[in-house]
């Protein structure tokens, strides 16, 4: 009797943490996407230009997969991605490259695909954590970010 009603109670316990166990969030869950846009009047105006896309994590290294980058009609700018591993910098990207003029919307505004940003982190033990994603409105000089990292399974955007 005593060893059937020990028994149900494990059978009972192990129900209940099963369960539990369930609905917990997942260990670890890297960010998955980013939106960093540049508003206008700090945020509270319109629409300057903005940058979208996934992330893709590796032991060491991140892709910024599908990137793509709008600016508004009249507005014309650039992206750059960075990762770092702390306060570490690691590797950077700008989007058009240095030598190309910047991406500008027209009389209507215009998506541009960007495609994949390879940020390399091989070379550092741990490698990246972090990845920045920086727009920038060069006709109105208006600047906006993305902070995604890793272990926290967030991104943060702003205005700066």
């Amino acid at each position: 009797m005593l060893r059937r009603r020990l028994a149900q109670a494990g059978v009972a316990i192990g129900v209940l943490a099963a369960s539990l166990l369930g609905f917990s969030p997942a260990a670890n869950a890297a960010p998955t996407s980013f939106v960093a846009k540049a508003v206008h009047a700090g945020g509270a105006g319109a629409l300057g230009v903005q940058a979208t896309g996934g992330l893709a994590w590796y032991s060491r290294s991140v892709t910024l997969t599908s990137v793509r980058f709008y600016a508004n009609a009249g507005e014309c700018g650039y992206l750059a991605a960075e990762g770092w591993q702390g306060s570490t910098f690691i590797d950077f990207s700008y989007h058009p490259p240095a030598d190309e003029d910047y991406y500008c919307g027209g009389a209507t505004g215009r998506w541009f695909t960007v495609g994949n940003i390879a940020l390399d982190g091989s070379q550092v033990s741990g490698g990246i954590t972090q990845v920045r994603v920086y727009v920038l409105d060069a006709s109105h000089d208006g600047q906006g970010y993305a902070y995604c990292n890793k272990a926290s399974s967030a991104c943060t955007s702003g205005q700066f």
